[in-house]
């Protein structure tokens, strides 16, 4: 029974101390990197561009 635990090492820790704004920023960042052409395609859609 020693390494029961030994999951709860490896998993990365969950970090609460982020600031709200940060979080708000990246929302806005990320929404202004999609833009209608990038959308057509849906996510998870890679293609090659040039």
């Amino acid at each position: 029974m020693g390494k029961k635990h030994r999951n709860r090492i490896n998993s990365p820790k969950k970090n609460n101390h982020i600031p709200s704004e940060v979080i708000a920023a990246e929302h806005e960042a990320h929404a202004k990197e999609q833009t209608a052409s990038g959308r057509k395609n849906g996510p998870g859609n890679h293609q090659s561009r040039g």
